[in-house]
């Protein structure tokens, strides 16, 4: 919450505060003209005034709610590369169905060192989608798959075309399914890093650009205190 909105709930308070005392004076005197703590003499209560201070209260409140800073998501060039911190929840939330992203000093040991964390950030099959549509864009998409093929088939086929990408791509390419755990040690997570800054490079859309910030951040966090980043099926 910013200065600016701290400050108008703080008069929203107030104004509550001093709505509810003209409210109380009128309704002692039973309606009319009356001046509520005379020896102040500073609050007179009529149902104009009354009005008046709980119009002001609810302008106030809207303003205030419009005054706090919104959370950003990193969507294509909204937030400056050179700027952006990688806060944790700029990537929006998970769900069902994603890769977790974790880091481990041991894989074996997750959990026991001070070090072993969440990352609050996944991949989801859109993030891999649009991964994919760089590496190996001559794979068939699950929108193209007709109910009369071999479903199986259709897999296999994809993933020899992913492994062909992988030569390329050797840390992007083992990432090729959303129902398997992957573990990257702390060297193949600089050269996983590398290859995500070496696709940045191209002309991406909007869907590519969030997937590869996503595993950038991941990397960036990892490479600080050598740790290993892995990728749990949710």
């Amino acid at each position: 919450m910013n200065i600016i909105s701290s400050v108008l709930i703080l008069v929203a308070i107030v104004l509550s505060f001093v709505t509810l005392l003209t409210l109380i004076g009128w309704l002692r005197v039973g309606g009319g003209v009356s001046v509520l703590l005379p020896g102040l003499g500073l609050i007179v209560s009529t149902p104009a005034l009354i009005v008046l201070l709980l119009i002001l209260n609810i302008v106030v409140v809207i303003v205030a709610a419009i005054a706090q800073p919104r959370k950003e998501y990193v969507i294509g060039g909204t937030i400056s590369e050179q700027t952006l911190e990688y806060p944790n929840d700029i990537f929006g939330g998970c769900g069902n169905g994603v890769l977790d992203l974790s880091l481990a000093k041991d894989p074996k040991t997750w959990g026991q060192n001070f070090n072993d964390r969440h990352l609050k950030a996944c991949i989801n099959d859109a993030d891999l989608e649009s991964i994919y549509d760089i590496i190996a864009p001559n794979r068939m998409k699950y929108t193209d798959y007709k109910q009369s093929e071999d479903y199986q088939k259709f897999v296999e086929n994809n993933k020899k075309i992913l492994e062909q990408a992988a030569i390329e791509y050797p840390m992007l390419g083992r990432i090729n399914d959303m129902y398997e755990d992957y573990i990257f040690n702390p060297e193949e997570v600089k050269k996983l890093r590398e290859e995500c800054l070496t696709l940045k490079s191209f002309d991406l859309n909007l869907s590519a650009d969030l997937a590869l910030r996503k595993l950038i951040y991941a990397c960036d966090e990892a490479v600080k205190d050598n740790l290993y980043l892995m990728f749990s099926s949710d």
